[in-house]
């Protein structure tokens, strides 16, 4: 198992936000965490990252503590892209995607042939190779995502965390960022999101974890977790959900 969450409860002070989560991620999985905004989805995922220190609970990534490991070897296995990154002004496109190499540096491992191959893979892979000598700040919404994306990848790590990574995207680009990180799990790695579109969520994860009050509701395929009581329970909207004709996934209708 790639990733294992044990009974995890975190807080802030004096505000629960996660009570006793329980979930397994599969190797090469997609798993979307979805639920309504302050359900503690994003406070699940910085305490996976290690970011948010959990008060009670574990978090197992193939069997190590991530809380047990230093920061250093926590960085070589997740990939964390938070919401709302930040970027040093009038950097450019490539400086940007080799930060994801830093944790790789060190006293005794520096800069390497092999860190620019890993960031060129990036590129290819984001479709931003175009744009490597850019400045960030130059690029539309959907172009800085994916430069943000290829850093996470250039990381190299077998676990990507991802907050909100289609914030803020118009449909179009909201795609080409969930297409690749559908690519990336297809080809070994290993991703978890927390995403406010439950069409989207349903139609890229392999995995649905439904979130409400600090809570885990309702996890699984998305054709068992996405119903119509989970869209009442969770936004006290009334739905249909139907089948995509193209593919049986489950869209969620609004009534």
């Amino acid at each position: 198992m790639e990733l294992e969450v044990v009974d995890v409860v975190a807080s802030f002070p004096g505000v629960p936000a996660v009570r006793g989560v329980s979930l397994e991620v599969p190797e090469g999985s997609i798993v979307a965490i979805v639920g309504p905004n302050g359900c503690g989805k994003s406070t699940l995922l910085k305490t996976i990252a290690r970011l948010h220190k959990p008060d009670s609970g574990r978090i197992l990534m193939r069997g190590d503590d991530v809380w047990s490991l230093k920061p250093r070897e926590v960085a070589h296995r997740i990939a964390l892209l938070p919401q709302s990154p930040l970027a040093p002004e009038a950097i450019t496109v490539r400086h940007l995607i080799s930060f994801g190499r830093h944790p790789h540096q060190g006293l005794l491992r520096q800069w390497s042939q092999s860190d620019d191959e890993a960031v060129y893979r990036a590129m290819v892979d984001t479709g931003v190779v175009a744009l490597a000598d850019r400045p960030l700040e130059t690029l539309s919404g959907g172009q800085r995502q994916r430069c943000w994306l290829a850093m996470s990848l250039a990381q190299e790590t077998p676990l990507l965390a991802l907050d909100e990574p289609t914030s803020a995207l118009d449909l179009g680009h909201a795609v080409e960022v969930l297409e690749l990180i559908r690519a990336a799990a297809d080809h070994g790695r290993t991703a978890i999101m927390v995403l406010h579109d439950l069409v989207a969520a349903a139609r890229y994860a392999d995995i649905v974890v439904a979130m409400k009050e600090g809570l885990v509701v309702a996890k699984g395929s998305p054709s068992a977790v996405v119903t119509t009581d989970l869209v009442r329970e969770l936004y006290e909207v009334e739905s249909d959900v139907v089948l995509a004709p193209s593919d049986g996934v489950p869209v969620v209708i609004p009534k």
